[in-house]
């Protein structure tokens, strides 16, 4: 993880023995396609030196081996945070201690308050014994909706036995990383010229100007809006399924929709406000990780 601190309970507090139990905390990511370069050509140089052998007039610079991420890595706003978490007894065989009721819980502290995290498998069994050598595992799992400073509280609750004698133990850890939006998105809402058959019936153009904020290029899955009440929308966007737009770091794209008013329905004006659409944009990264992202309620000024 990117930073961690760690809380003791008041037993480890009080200055007892070091806690049986260890906990490591490992993001889980997609690997990415290791490269493939070598030293600029001389003839000193040998074809095996390449990790993945090829003619040397190959310009491709990935070999086809999956590398697992070196560091913590970035992490942004509408994807899913994913990590493991591992109680292990460090404990020796020949130890007189017995842990048991070994228990995991987590939440995640965003800018908006505390979350409780659901734990996952692959242990179904949560407070279990742990013999030495052995661990519990769990996964949480978080879609991030908010940028800025996060911290995933881990807490470790166990007991420990010698000699008839039970002592409940907890400690508690800290990791600190940064959320940063993935997507930039710009809006615009214009209103239309009412068509001649329908002069009753408003329409407008919405606008969206995207730009991916990452350090690699996205795949765009699809952008499309919801209508608030009274309203249709048409898209004026890709049709082909097959042809989905590819953003590099800092391309933007614009995207566009026509809103036209239902003859007869009344729209949603609050505040001086027309009440429009919300718009949703769907995107992939080059290792299929997917992303997402939900604006707020789009309006124009009411008439």
């Amino acid at each position: 993880m990117a930073q961690t601190r760690t809380r003791a309970g008041s037993v480890a507090a009080s200055g007892a023995s070091p806690h049986s139990i260890s906990l490591k905390v490992l993001r889980l990511s997609h690997p990415s396609l290791s490269p493939a370069h070598t030293l600029p050509g001389t003839d000193s140089i040998a074809k095996a030196s390449l990790p993945y052998p090829t003619a040397p007039t190959d310009p491709f610079p990935l070999s086809p081996l999956l590398a697992l991420p070196p560091a913590f890595g970035a992490a942004y706003v509408g994807t899913v945070f994913s990590c493991t978490l591992c109680a292990n007894n460090e404990l020796p065989s020949s130890s007189p201690i017995v842990v048991r009721d070994v228990q995991l819980s987590a939440e995640l502290q965003v800018p908006s308050g505390s979350i409780a995290l659901g734990l996952e498998g692959p242990d179904a069994v949560d407070g279990r014994d742990i013999q030495p050598a052995q661990t519990l595992q769990k996964v949480v799992r978080h879609e991030l909706r908010e940028d800025g400073p996060h911290v995933l509280a881990v807490t470790v609750t166990y007991q420990e036995t010698r000699d008839d004698t039970t002592n409940k133990r907890t400690f508690r850890k800290l990791y600190q990383f940064v959320a940063q939006p993935a997507l930039g998105v710009r809006t615009k809402v214009g209103d239309l010229a009412a068509k001649k058959d329908t002069p009753d019936t408003r329409r407008f153009v919405l606008e969206a100007q995207l730009e991916n904020l990452t350090e690699t290029p996205v795949v765009l899955e699809k952008v499309t809006v919801s209508t608030a009440q009274g309203l249709t929308s048409k898209s004026l966007n890709w049709n082909d399924a097959d042809d989905k737009p590819i953003l590099s770091p800092q391309d933007v794209m614009q995207v566009a929709f026509i809103l036209q008013q239902i003859q007869g329905e009344q729209l949603d004006e609050t505040n001086g406000r027309t009440v429009l659409a919300q718009l949703h944009v769907d995107w992939r990264s080059p290792m299929g990780e997917k992303g997402s992202l939900t604006t707020g309620w789009l309006g124009s000024r009411a008439r």
